[in-house]
Protein backbone atom coordinates (compact mmCIF):
# COMPACT_ATOMS: atom_id res chain seq x y z
CA UNK A 1 0.00 0.00 0.00
CA UNK A 2 1.40 3.77 -0.79
CA UNK A 3 1.64 5.72 2.23
CA UNK A 4 1.09 9.24 2.42
CA UNK A 5 3.28 11.38 0.33
CA UNK A 6 4.18 14.73 0.76
CA UNK A 7 1.66 17.39 -0.96
CA UNK A 8 4.41 18.73 -3.47
CA UNK A 9 4.60 15.14 -4.58
CA UNK A 10 0.52 15.31 -4.48
CA UNK A 11 0.38 16.80 -8.01
CA UNK A 12 2.60 14.70 -9.93
CA UNK A 13 0.34 11.76 -11.07
CA UNK A 14 1.28 8.16 -10.70
CA UNK A 15 0.59 6.05 -14.22
CA UNK A 16 -2.33 3.67 -14.39
CA UNK A 17 -4.08 1.27 -16.55
CA UNK A 18 -5.84 -2.28 -16.93
CA UNK A 19 -5.08 -5.59 -18.58
CA UNK A 20 -6.12 -7.70 -20.97
CA UNK A 21 -8.68 -9.60 -19.52
CA UNK A 22 -11.50 -7.81 -17.40
CA UNK A 23 -11.64 -3.79 -18.50
CA UNK A 24 -12.98 -0.99 -16.96
CA UNK A 25 -15.08 0.97 -18.57
CA UNK A 26 -13.75 2.55 -21.58
CA UNK A 27 -16.16 5.55 -22.09
CA UNK A 28 -15.76 6.44 -18.77
CA UNK A 29 -11.73 5.83 -18.89
CA UNK A 30 -10.83 7.59 -21.96
CA UNK A 31 -11.07 11.22 -23.16
CA UNK A 32 -14.67 12.27 -24.72
CA UNK A 33 -13.59 14.12 -28.33
CA UNK A 34 -13.30 17.47 -27.78
CA UNK A 35 -13.62 20.60 -30.57
CA UNK A 36 -10.27 22.00 -31.41
CA UNK A 37 -9.86 25.33 -29.74
CA UNK A 38 -9.96 28.71 -32.28
CA UNK A 39 -6.70 29.77 -32.64
CA UNK A 40 -6.69 33.79 -32.39
CA UNK A 41 -5.90 35.16 -35.83
CA UNK A 42 -4.30 38.45 -34.38
CA UNK A 43 -1.61 39.55 -32.77
CA UNK A 44 0.73 36.09 -33.81
CA UNK A 45 0.89 33.43 -31.81
CA UNK A 46 4.09 31.81 -31.15
CA UNK A 47 3.34 28.52 -29.49
CA UNK A 48 5.65 26.35 -27.89
CA UNK A 49 6.00 22.60 -27.93
CA UNK A 50 5.64 21.18 -24.52
CA UNK A 51 8.57 19.45 -23.00
CA UNK A 52 8.29 16.17 -20.29
CA UNK A 53 9.41 16.83 -16.98
CA UNK A 54 10.29 20.40 -16.82
CA UNK A 55 9.83 20.34 -12.90
CA UNK A 56 12.01 23.10 -11.54
CA UNK A 57 13.92 26.33 -12.55
CA UNK A 58 17.62 27.28 -11.20
CA UNK A 59 17.49 30.38 -8.82
CA UNK A 60 18.77 33.17 -10.72
CA UNK A 61 20.97 36.03 -9.04
CA UNK A 62 20.82 39.50 -9.70
CA UNK A 63 22.79 40.89 -12.66
CA UNK A 64 24.31 44.25 -12.88
CA UNK A 65 25.52 43.93 -16.19
CA UNK A 66 22.10 44.48 -18.66
CA UNK A 67 23.75 45.21 -21.87
CA UNK A 68 23.35 42.91 -24.60
CA UNK A 69 26.56 42.16 -26.94
CA UNK A 70 25.52 40.11 -29.74
CA UNK A 71 28.82 39.11 -31.59
CA UNK A 72 26.92 36.66 -34.45
CA UNK A 73 29.38 34.07 -36.13
CA UNK A 74 28.71 32.72 -39.47
CA UNK A 75 29.98 29.52 -37.97
CA UNK A 76 27.22 29.40 -35.20
CA UNK A 77 24.31 30.83 -37.00
CA UNK A 78 24.98 28.14 -40.17
CA UNK A 79 25.72 25.40 -36.91
CA UNK A 80 21.81 26.19 -35.71
CA UNK A 81 20.02 25.48 -39.10
CA UNK A 82 21.51 22.22 -38.90
CA UNK A 83 19.40 21.16 -35.17
CA UNK A 84 16.21 20.61 -34.79
CA UNK A 85 15.13 23.13 -32.33
CA UNK A 86 11.39 22.43 -32.52
CA UNK A 87 11.21 21.91 -28.26
CA UNK A 88 14.15 24.87 -27.68
CA UNK A 89 13.46 27.63 -30.14
CA UNK A 90 15.01 29.98 -27.41
CA UNK A 91 18.42 27.53 -28.12
CA UNK A 92 18.14 28.34 -31.91
CA UNK A 93 17.57 31.97 -31.23
CA UNK A 94 20.54 32.37 -28.72
CA UNK A 95 22.87 30.59 -31.61
CA UNK A 96 21.63 32.68 -34.62
CA UNK A 97 22.80 35.62 -31.88
CA UNK A 98 26.46 34.48 -31.66
CA UNK A 99 25.81 33.85 -28.09
CA UNK A 100 27.30 29.92 -28.17
CA UNK A 101 30.54 28.78 -28.01
CA UNK A 102 32.78 26.68 -30.82
CA UNK A 103 34.41 23.77 -29.53
CA UNK A 104 34.55 21.08 -32.43
CA UNK A 105 36.21 18.07 -29.90
CA UNK A 106 35.49 14.93 -31.81
CA UNK A 107 36.50 11.00 -30.96
CA UNK A 108 36.61 7.72 -32.47
CA UNK A 109 35.66 4.64 -30.96
CA UNK A 110 34.61 1.47 -32.15
CA UNK A 111 34.75 2.97 -35.88
CA UNK A 112 32.21 6.02 -35.11
CA UNK A 113 33.08 9.53 -34.65
CA UNK A 114 31.22 11.65 -32.45
CA UNK A 115 31.70 14.83 -32.40
CA UNK A 116 30.60 18.02 -29.49
CA UNK A 117 30.39 20.90 -31.93
CA UNK A 118 29.54 23.27 -29.44
CA UNK A 119 28.63 24.69 -25.95
CA UNK A 120 26.12 27.83 -24.92
CA UNK A 121 25.82 27.83 -21.24
CA UNK A 122 24.41 30.72 -18.74
CA UNK A 123 22.26 30.98 -15.62
CA UNK A 124 19.53 28.76 -16.92
CA UNK A 125 21.84 26.09 -17.52
CA UNK A 126 24.13 24.14 -20.16
CA UNK A 127 23.48 22.92 -23.25
CA UNK A 128 26.19 21.00 -25.36
CA UNK A 129 25.39 20.62 -29.34
CA UNK A 130 26.72 16.76 -30.59
CA UNK A 131 26.71 15.24 -33.77
CA UNK A 132 27.85 11.19 -34.53
CA UNK A 133 28.43 9.55 -37.74
CA UNK A 134 27.63 5.88 -37.89
CA UNK A 135 28.63 5.76 -41.74
CA UNK A 136 24.96 4.76 -42.24
CA UNK A 137 23.54 6.12 -45.42
CA UNK A 138 19.79 6.73 -44.47
CA UNK A 139 18.25 7.29 -41.04
CA UNK A 140 18.08 4.93 -38.47
CA UNK A 141 16.50 5.37 -35.28
CA UNK A 142 19.16 5.15 -32.69
CA UNK A 143 19.36 5.66 -28.39
CA UNK A 144 22.33 6.16 -25.99
CA UNK A 145 22.56 3.19 -23.35
CA UNK A 146 24.39 6.28 -21.26
CA UNK A 147 25.04 10.03 -21.59
CA UNK A 148 27.24 11.75 -18.41
CA UNK A 149 28.43 15.35 -17.54
CA UNK A 150 30.96 15.08 -15.26
CA UNK A 151 33.05 17.79 -13.38
CA UNK A 152 36.96 17.89 -14.36
CA UNK A 153 37.35 16.06 -10.89
CA UNK A 154 35.24 13.28 -12.21
CA UNK A 155 31.97 14.04 -10.29
CA UNK A 156 28.98 13.22 -12.40
CA UNK A 157 26.68 16.45 -12.72
CA UNK A 158 24.12 14.57 -14.81
CA UNK A 159 23.46 11.34 -15.97
CA UNK A 160 20.93 9.99 -18.34
CA UNK A 161 20.73 6.01 -18.70
CA UNK A 162 18.70 3.59 -20.57
CA UNK A 163 18.61 4.33 -24.43
CA UNK A 164 14.95 4.44 -25.43
CA UNK A 165 14.14 4.11 -21.31
CA UNK A 166 15.89 7.21 -20.92
CA UNK A 167 13.75 10.05 -18.48
CA UNK A 168 13.44 13.19 -20.73
CA UNK A 169 14.12 15.16 -17.53
CA UNK A 170 15.45 18.98 -17.20
CA UNK A 171 17.05 18.70 -13.99
CA UNK A 172 19.02 15.96 -14.42
CA UNK A 173 19.24 16.43 -18.30
CA UNK A 174 18.23 14.67 -21.68
CA UNK A 175 19.21 14.41 -25.14
CA UNK A 176 17.77 14.75 -28.59
CA UNK A 177 19.36 14.15 -32.02
CA UNK A 178 18.00 13.63 -36.16
CA UNK A 179 19.09 12.54 -39.38
CA UNK A 180 21.28 15.27 -41.23
CA UNK A 181 20.11 14.10 -45.09
CA UNK A 182 22.76 16.57 -46.71
CA UNK A 183 26.08 15.31 -44.17
CA UNK A 184 24.43 11.76 -43.90
CA UNK A 185 25.25 12.18 -40.00
CA UNK A 186 23.00 12.35 -36.54
CA UNK A 187 22.71 15.95 -34.90
CA UNK A 188 21.57 16.69 -31.39
CA UNK A 189 21.89 18.55 -28.21
CA UNK A 190 22.22 17.42 -24.76
CA UNK A 191 20.82 19.66 -21.77
CA UNK A 192 21.03 20.09 -18.08
CA UNK A 193 19.87 22.76 -15.55
CA UNK A 194 23.12 22.51 -14.45
CA UNK A 195 25.46 25.52 -14.39
CA UNK A 196 28.43 27.00 -12.87
CA UNK A 197 29.68 30.06 -10.81
CA UNK A 198 31.86 32.73 -12.36
CA UNK A 199 32.39 32.74 -16.27
CA UNK A 200 34.31 28.63 -16.68
CA UNK A 201 34.59 25.97 -16.29
CA UNK A 202 35.92 22.44 -17.42
CA UNK A 203 33.74 19.43 -18.07
CA UNK A 204 33.89 16.20 -19.75
CA UNK A 205 31.43 14.85 -21.40
CA UNK A 206 31.06 10.93 -22.00
CA UNK A 207 28.26 9.00 -24.11
CA UNK A 208 28.54 4.92 -23.77
CA UNK A 209 26.72 2.26 -26.15
CA UNK A 210 24.88 2.71 -29.14
CA UNK A 211 21.42 0.72 -29.57
CA UNK A 212 19.51 0.71 -32.98
CA UNK A 213 15.62 0.26 -32.74
CA UNK A 214 13.67 -0.64 -35.88
CA UNK A 215 9.88 -0.78 -36.78
CA UNK A 216 8.56 -4.03 -36.63
CA UNK A 217 4.93 -4.56 -37.98
CA UNK A 218 2.42 -6.97 -36.91
CA UNK A 219 -0.99 -7.16 -39.64
CA UNK A 220 -4.50 -6.77 -37.28
CA UNK A 221 -7.26 -8.36 -39.16
CA UNK A 222 -9.74 -6.12 -37.22
CA UNK A 223 -12.93 -5.53 -37.97
CA UNK A 224 -14.20 -1.64 -37.58
CA UNK A 225 -17.65 -2.92 -37.76
CA UNK A 226 -17.78 -5.42 -34.84
CA UNK A 227 -18.53 -3.81 -31.41
CA UNK A 228 -16.95 -4.79 -28.62
CA UNK A 229 -13.43 -5.57 -27.90
CA UNK A 230 -11.05 -7.97 -30.61
CA UNK A 231 -8.05 -9.23 -29.45
CA UNK A 232 -4.81 -10.28 -31.02
CA UNK A 233 -2.08 -12.39 -29.47
CA UNK A 234 1.09 -11.20 -30.73
CA UNK A 235 3.54 -13.04 -28.50
CA UNK A 236 6.68 -11.68 -29.81
CA UNK A 237 9.29 -9.15 -28.86
CA UNK A 238 8.18 -9.35 -24.93
CA UNK A 239 4.30 -8.15 -26.12
CA UNK A 240 1.65 -10.01 -25.12
CA UNK A 241 -1.69 -9.45 -26.85
CA UNK A 242 -3.51 -6.20 -28.14
CA UNK A 243 -7.26 -5.62 -27.30
CA UNK A 244 -9.39 -3.07 -29.58
CA UNK A 245 -12.68 -1.46 -29.27
CA UNK A 246 -13.62 0.35 -32.16
CA UNK A 247 -16.25 2.83 -30.93
CA UNK A 248 -18.80 4.51 -33.32
CA UNK A 249 -19.40 8.37 -33.20
CA UNK A 250 -22.33 8.66 -35.69
CA UNK A 251 -21.66 9.26 -38.90
CA UNK A 252 -18.47 11.65 -39.04
CA UNK A 253 -16.08 9.51 -36.44
CA UNK A 254 -15.01 6.81 -34.69
CA UNK A 255 -12.65 5.93 -31.87
CA UNK A 256 -9.99 3.04 -31.80
CA UNK A 257 -9.39 2.16 -28.52
CA UNK A 258 -5.89 -0.23 -27.97
CA UNK A 259 -4.69 -1.53 -24.97
CA UNK A 260 -1.62 -3.40 -25.32
CA UNK A 261 0.05 -5.71 -22.63
CA UNK A 262 4.07 -6.12 -22.50
CA UNK A 263 5.16 -9.40 -20.71
CA UNK A 264 9.33 -7.54 -19.34
CA UNK A 265 10.02 -4.23 -18.89
CA UNK A 266 12.59 -3.91 -21.89
CA UNK A 267 9.40 -3.95 -23.97
CA UNK A 268 7.59 -1.63 -22.33
CA UNK A 269 10.45 0.73 -22.51
CA UNK A 270 10.88 0.16 -25.80
CA UNK A 271 8.13 -0.45 -27.79
CA UNK A 272 6.69 2.70 -28.32
CA UNK A 273 3.39 0.74 -29.81
CA UNK A 274 1.00 2.47 -32.36
CA UNK A 275 -1.84 1.54 -34.52
CA UNK A 276 -1.42 2.32 -38.32
CA UNK A 277 -3.91 2.83 -40.98
CA UNK A 278 -2.93 2.10 -44.38
CA UNK A 279 -4.77 2.67 -47.88
CA UNK A 280 -3.14 1.56 -51.00
CA UNK A 281 -0.02 1.74 -48.93
CA UNK A 282 -0.94 5.54 -47.85
CA UNK A 283 -1.23 6.57 -44.47
CA UNK A 284 -4.38 7.55 -43.19
CA UNK A 285 -4.40 10.41 -40.84
CA UNK A 286 -5.91 10.31 -37.53
CA UNK A 287 -5.88 12.69 -34.60
CA UNK A 288 -3.83 11.09 -31.50
CA UNK A 289 -6.54 12.33 -28.64
CA UNK A 290 -4.60 10.28 -25.73
CA UNK A 291 -1.84 7.93 -24.69
CA UNK A 292 -0.66 6.37 -21.28
CA UNK A 293 2.40 5.32 -20.61
CA UNK A 294 2.74 1.42 -19.57
CA UNK A 295 1.79 1.03 -15.55
CA UNK A 296 2.79 -1.20 -13.20
CA UNK A 297 1.03 -4.14 -14.59
CA UNK A 298 2.81 -3.49 -18.32
CA UNK A 299 -0.33 -2.36 -20.08
CA UNK A 300 0.14 0.58 -22.34
CA UNK A 301 -3.16 2.46 -23.76
CA UNK A 302 -4.19 5.10 -26.59
CA UNK A 303 -7.02 6.23 -28.31
CA UNK A 304 -7.26 7.42 -32.17
CA UNK A 305 -10.08 9.55 -34.28
CA UNK A 306 -10.98 8.78 -37.75
CA UNK A 307 -13.39 9.63 -39.98
CA UNK A 308 -15.48 6.89 -40.64
CA UNK A 309 -15.66 7.15 -44.60
CA UNK A 310 -11.38 7.07 -44.41
CA UNK A 311 -11.37 3.59 -42.98
CA UNK A 312 -14.79 2.09 -44.05
CA UNK A 313 -13.86 1.33 -47.56
CA UNK A 314 -11.76 -1.23 -49.14
CA UNK A 315 -8.01 -1.56 -49.51
CA UNK A 316 -8.00 -0.56 -45.56
CA UNK A 317 -5.07 -2.69 -43.74
CA UNK A 318 -4.71 -2.23 -39.87
CA UNK A 319 -1.17 -2.95 -38.59
CA UNK A 320 0.49 -2.67 -34.80
CA UNK A 321 3.89 -1.14 -35.27
CA UNK A 322 6.28 -1.00 -32.34
CA UNK A 323 10.08 -0.75 -31.90
CA UNK A 324 12.26 -3.54 -31.47
CA UNK A 325 15.87 -3.94 -31.05
CA UNK A 326 18.53 -4.07 -33.90
CA UNK A 327 22.20 -3.53 -34.11
CA UNK A 328 24.48 -3.01 -30.86
CA UNK A 329 27.49 -1.09 -30.83
CA UNK A 330 29.29 -1.08 -27.42
CA UNK A 331 31.91 1.81 -27.08
CA UNK A 332 32.75 4.97 -25.06
CA UNK A 333 33.15 7.95 -26.87
CA UNK A 334 35.14 10.20 -24.17
CA UNK A 335 36.31 13.63 -26.12
CA UNK A 336 38.09 14.66 -23.45
CA UNK A 337 38.15 18.08 -21.25
CA UNK A 338 35.48 20.62 -22.34
CA UNK A 339 35.89 24.35 -21.47
CA UNK A 340 32.85 25.93 -20.83
CA UNK A 341 32.29 30.17 -21.17
CA UNK A 342 29.28 32.20 -20.53
CA UNK A 343 30.83 35.07 -20.48
CA UNK A 344 28.65 36.53 -23.74
CA UNK A 345 25.59 35.23 -22.08
CA UNK A 346 25.77 36.71 -19.05
CA UNK A 347 26.54 40.76 -21.11
CA UNK A 348 22.90 39.41 -22.67
CA UNK A 349 21.37 38.75 -19.68
CA UNK A 350 19.09 41.53 -17.42
CA UNK A 351 17.00 40.87 -14.16
CA UNK A 352 14.62 43.29 -13.19
CA UNK A 353 12.93 43.11 -9.90
CA UNK A 354 9.13 43.88 -10.34
CA UNK A 355 7.06 43.15 -7.44
CA UNK A 356 3.71 43.61 -9.13
CA UNK A 357 1.02 42.09 -7.65
CA UNK A 358 -2.10 41.03 -8.87
CA UNK A 359 -5.53 39.08 -7.19
CA UNK A 360 -5.98 35.29 -8.33
CA UNK A 361 -8.91 32.91 -6.58
CA UNK A 362 -7.11 32.12 -3.79
CA UNK A 363 -5.44 35.69 -3.27
CA UNK A 364 -2.90 38.12 -4.00
CA UNK A 365 0.04 36.83 -5.57
CA UNK A 366 3.01 38.81 -6.89
CA UNK A 367 5.14 39.45 -9.79
CA UNK A 368 8.85 38.95 -8.36
CA UNK A 369 11.04 38.92 -10.80
CA UNK A 370 11.55 39.55 -14.67
CA UNK A 371 14.68 37.69 -15.67
CA UNK A 372 16.10 37.96 -19.49
CA UNK A 373 18.01 35.39 -20.94
CA UNK A 374 19.55 34.68 -24.41
CA UNK A 375 17.69 31.47 -24.20
CA UNK A 376 14.35 33.15 -23.35
CA UNK A 377 12.25 34.63 -20.97
CA UNK A 378 11.17 33.58 -17.23
CA UNK A 379 8.82 35.17 -15.16
CA UNK A 380 9.05 33.94 -11.22
CA UNK A 381 5.84 34.32 -9.44
CA UNK A 382 5.14 33.99 -5.71
CA UNK A 383 1.74 32.71 -4.44
CA UNK A 384 -0.03 33.24 -0.87
CA UNK A 385 0.05 29.70 -0.39
CA UNK A 386 2.65 26.78 -0.47
CA UNK A 387 1.58 23.98 -3.22
CA UNK A 388 -1.40 25.60 -4.20
CA UNK A 389 -1.04 27.80 -7.68
CA UNK A 390 -3.43 28.61 -10.48
CA UNK A 391 -2.88 27.41 -13.64
CA UNK A 392 -3.98 29.05 -16.97
CA UNK A 393 -5.09 27.40 -19.97
CA UNK A 394 -3.41 30.53 -21.73
CA UNK A 395 -0.40 32.29 -20.46
CA UNK A 396 0.90 34.81 -23.00
CA UNK A 397 3.67 37.11 -23.17
CA UNK A 398 2.93 40.04 -25.67
CA UNK A 399 6.50 41.72 -27.31
CA UNK A 400 6.41 43.98 -30.26
CA UNK A 401 3.10 42.60 -31.76
CA UNK A 402 4.03 39.05 -31.28
CA UNK A 403 2.47 36.90 -28.38
CA UNK A 404 4.41 33.91 -27.07
CA UNK A 405 3.11 31.26 -25.39
CA UNK A 406 4.36 29.90 -22.20
CA UNK A 407 4.01 27.81 -19.56
CA UNK A 408 4.13 27.82 -15.63
CA UNK A 409 6.70 25.14 -13.49
CA UNK A 410 6.64 24.67 -10.22
CA UNK A 411 9.55 26.72 -8.24
CA UNK A 412 12.48 28.31 -8.56
CA UNK A 413 15.38 25.85 -7.84
CA UNK A 414 16.07 27.62 -4.31
CA UNK A 415 15.21 26.86 -0.78
CA UNK A 416 12.58 24.26 0.00
CA UNK A 417 10.76 26.39 2.05
CA UNK A 418 10.56 29.71 -0.40
CA UNK A 419 10.22 27.01 -3.14
CA UNK A 420 6.58 25.87 -2.26
CA UNK A 421 5.42 29.61 -3.08
CA UNK A 422 7.63 29.98 -5.94
CA UNK A 423 6.27 29.33 -9.46
CA UNK A 424 8.03 30.21 -12.83
CA UNK A 425 6.42 31.31 -16.25
CA UNK A 426 8.89 30.34 -18.84
CA UNK A 427 8.39 31.61 -22.61
CA UNK A 428 10.68 30.73 -25.49
CA UNK A 429 12.25 33.50 -27.77
CA UNK A 430 11.80 32.58 -31.55
CA UNK A 431 14.71 33.02 -33.87
CA UNK A 432 13.57 36.21 -35.88
CA UNK A 433 12.11 38.37 -32.59
CA UNK A 434 15.27 39.80 -30.96
CA UNK A 435 14.61 42.08 -27.28
CA UNK A 436 16.59 44.02 -25.23
CA UNK A 437 16.44 44.44 -21.44
CA UNK A 438 14.15 47.30 -22.42
CA UNK A 439 11.48 46.15 -24.71
CA UNK A 440 8.55 46.97 -23.53
CA UNK A 441 6.63 43.67 -22.95
CA UNK A 442 2.85 42.72 -21.45
CA UNK A 443 1.68 39.81 -19.70
CA UNK A 444 -1.57 37.84 -20.13
CA UNK A 445 -3.00 35.20 -17.79
CA UNK A 446 -6.04 33.62 -19.31
CA UNK A 447 -8.77 31.43 -17.49
CA UNK A 448 -7.34 30.94 -14.24
CA UNK A 449 -7.84 27.12 -12.79
CA UNK A 450 -7.25 26.56 -9.46
CA UNK A 451 -5.67 23.84 -7.96
CA UNK A 452 -7.13 23.01 -4.32
CA UNK A 453 -5.99 20.40 -1.55
CA UNK A 454 -8.01 17.84 0.61
CA UNK A 455 -11.16 18.58 0.80
CA UNK A 456 -12.48 18.39 3.91
CA UNK A 457 -15.87 16.45 2.99
CA UNK A 458 -15.46 12.84 2.34
CA UNK A 459 -17.53 10.52 -0.36
CA UNK A 460 -19.06 6.94 1.58
CA UNK A 461 -18.67 4.30 -1.09
CA UNK A 462 -21.14 1.51 -0.16
CA UNK A 463 -21.13 -2.45 -1.04
CA UNK A 464 -18.46 -2.00 -3.41
CA UNK A 465 -18.14 -5.20 -6.03
CA UNK A 466 -17.43 -6.33 -9.12
CA UNK A 467 -21.20 -4.14 -10.36
CA UNK A 468 -20.84 -0.35 -11.16
CA UNK A 469 -22.53 1.50 -8.79
CA UNK A 470 -23.03 5.17 -9.02
CA UNK A 471 -23.47 7.72 -6.61
CA UNK A 472 -23.44 12.01 -7.03
CA UNK A 473 -22.33 14.64 -4.78
CA UNK A 474 -21.84 18.13 -3.93
CA UNK A 475 -17.92 19.78 -3.86
CA UNK A 476 -18.61 23.08 -3.86
CA UNK A 477 -21.73 23.48 -5.13
CA UNK A 478 -20.40 21.59 -8.03
CA UNK A 479 -22.30 18.26 -8.63
CA UNK A 480 -19.85 14.78 -9.11
CA UNK A 481 -21.00 11.98 -10.75
CA UNK A 482 -18.83 8.61 -8.75
CA UNK A 483 -19.04 5.55 -10.03
CA UNK A 484 -17.05 2.51 -8.48
CA UNK A 485 -16.89 -1.08 -8.77
CA UNK A 486 -14.15 -3.67 -8.64
CA UNK A 487 -12.12 -5.16 -11.12
CA UNK A 488 -8.92 -7.36 -11.47
CA UNK A 489 -8.20 -7.11 -7.66
CA UNK A 490 -8.85 -3.83 -7.83
CA UNK A 491 -11.01 -0.79 -6.95
CA UNK A 492 -11.83 1.79 -9.54
CA UNK A 493 -13.66 4.89 -8.91
CA UNK A 494 -14.29 7.03 -11.87
CA UNK A 495 -15.43 10.89 -11.47
CA UNK A 496 -16.79 13.47 -13.32
CA UNK A 497 -19.08 16.70 -13.40
CA UNK A 498 -21.66 18.08 -15.55
CA UNK A 499 -20.96 21.76 -14.55
CA UNK A 500 -17.47 22.59 -17.15
CA UNK A 501 -16.46 24.78 -14.44
CA UNK A 502 -15.26 21.85 -11.84
CA UNK A 503 -11.98 21.13 -13.10
CA UNK A 504 -11.46 17.39 -12.17
CA UNK A 505 -10.96 14.63 -8.95
CA UNK A 506 -7.14 14.54 -9.41
CA UNK A 507 -6.42 12.25 -6.72
CA UNK A 508 -8.42 10.66 -3.41
CA UNK A 509 -7.65 8.38 -0.52
CA UNK A 510 -8.60 6.71 2.48
CA UNK A 511 -7.04 6.28 5.98
CA UNK A 512 -5.50 3.42 7.52
CA UNK A 513 -4.00 2.82 10.57
CA UNK A 514 -3.31 6.82 10.42
CA UNK A 515 -2.34 6.53 7.19
CA UNK A 516 -3.51 8.28 3.83
CA UNK A 517 -3.76 5.50 0.84
CA UNK A 518 -3.64 7.39 -2.11
CA UNK A 519 -4.60 6.16 -5.43
CA UNK A 520 -3.31 5.48 -8.24
CA UNK A 521 -4.18 7.80 -11.29
CA UNK A 522 -4.83 6.64 -14.77
CA UNK A 523 -3.17 8.92 -16.53
CA UNK A 524 -3.91 9.73 -19.96
CA UNK A 525 -2.32 12.37 -21.96
CA UNK A 526 -3.76 15.68 -22.65
CA UNK A 527 -6.41 14.93 -20.00
CA UNK A 528 -5.54 18.53 -18.65
CA UNK A 529 -8.38 20.02 -16.49
CA UNK A 530 -9.68 22.20 -20.05
CA UNK A 531 -9.95 18.62 -22.13
CA UNK A 532 -11.90 16.70 -19.84
CA UNK A 533 -13.04 16.42 -16.03
CA UNK A 534 -13.42 13.16 -16.20
CA UNK A 535 -10.84 10.96 -14.22
CA UNK A 536 -10.18 6.98 -13.41
CA UNK A 537 -8.84 6.54 -9.77
CA UNK A 538 -7.54 3.54 -8.92
CA UNK A 539 -6.98 1.59 -5.19
CA UNK A 540 -4.65 -1.82 -5.87
CA UNK A 541 -5.53 -5.32 -3.33
CA UNK A 542 -8.43 -3.21 -2.07
CA UNK A 543 -10.64 -6.01 -0.32
CA UNK A 544 -13.36 -4.21 1.14
CA UNK A 545 -16.90 -3.39 0.78
CA UNK A 546 -17.57 -0.35 2.21
CA UNK A 547 -15.25 3.02 1.92
CA UNK A 548 -14.89 6.48 3.17
CA UNK A 549 -12.89 8.04 0.54
CA UNK A 550 -11.37 11.66 0.37
CA UNK A 551 -10.76 14.07 -2.30
CA UNK A 552 -6.89 15.01 -1.85
CA UNK A 553 -6.46 16.83 -5.56
CA UNK A 554 -9.10 18.70 -7.44
CA UNK A 555 -9.52 21.69 -9.58
CA UNK A 556 -12.37 24.32 -10.00
CA UNK A 557 -12.36 26.83 -13.20
CA UNK A 558 -12.42 30.60 -12.84
CA UNK A 559 -12.73 31.80 -16.55
CA UNK A 560 -13.66 35.38 -15.68
CA UNK A 561 -9.97 35.42 -13.61
CA UNK A 562 -8.18 37.28 -16.40
CA UNK A 563 -4.94 38.77 -15.88
CA UNK A 564 -3.27 41.91 -17.98
CA UNK A 565 0.34 42.76 -16.58
CA UNK A 566 2.66 45.67 -18.74
CA UNK A 567 6.27 44.72 -17.02
CA UNK A 568 7.85 47.00 -18.59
Amino acid sequence: MSKQAPEEKVLAQQLGGEGNHTYPDFDAMWLKIEADRQQEQAPAVVKRTKRTGFLHGRRLAFLSSIAFVIVATPVLASMSGKWDFTSRPGLKSALNQGFGQTLNKSVTASGITFTIDSAMSDDNGTTLLYSFDPEDEQAREWGFSEVELRRADGETIAQVKGGRAMEMNWKTGYYSHRWDTENKQYNGFFETAWTFPGVETDVQFIVRGLQEYRDKRVPLNLDPSQNGIQTFPIKKEGIDALNIEVVNQGAEGVLIKSSLRYMNKQAADTASPRIQVMKDGKLVKSKRLSAAWPDADGVYGSIDYYRWKDINQKGITFDLVYLAEGQKIDGVWDVGTLNLNKEKSLNASATRELNIPFETSFGTSTIRKLIIRPTGIRIEVETPKAHQYPIYQNAFLSINGRKLEGYMTLGNGGDEEIEAHMKTLLFDVPPDLHITPDTPMELMLQNENESKLDYAQPVMLQNISGEKQTITTDVEGYPVKWTYYKANGKLYVETGSTNERFGGVDQTYYQQEGEQILSRIVYIEGSTPWVSNERVNVFPGFEGTDLELYIKVYHIWHPDLNTKLKLQ
